[in-house]
C-alpha cells in the first residue's frame, strides 16, 4: 500500500508542478508581452531573464523535492 501511495503522489506531483510551471510561462509571457508593446526592444532582455530565471527555479525545486527522503 505504501509503494500504491508513494507512486500517486509522484504522479500528482509532475502534473500539479507542469501545470505550476506553464501557468507561470504565460504570466511571464503576457507581461513581456505588455512591456514589448510599452516599452520597446529593450524589454525584450528582461523577458529572457525571467523564463531563464523561472527555468532554473523550477528546476533547482524539483531537485530539491526529488532528493527528499520519503
Amino acid at each position: 500500500m505504501k509503494f500504491l501511495r508513494a507512486a500517486v503522489r509522484e504522479v500528482v506531483g509532475l502534473f500539479v508542478g507542469d501545470w505550476l510551471q506553464s501557468v507561470v510561462i504565460v504570466v511571464i509571457l503576457a507581461a513581456g508581452w505588455l512591456a514589448v508593446s510599452r516599452v520597446g526592444a529593450p524589454a525584450v532582455v528582461l523577458l529572457v531573464l525571467l523564463i531563464a530565471g523561472q527555468m532554473i527555479w523550477f528546476a533547482r525545486a524539483e531537485a530539491r523535492r526529488a532528493r527528499k527522503p520519503a
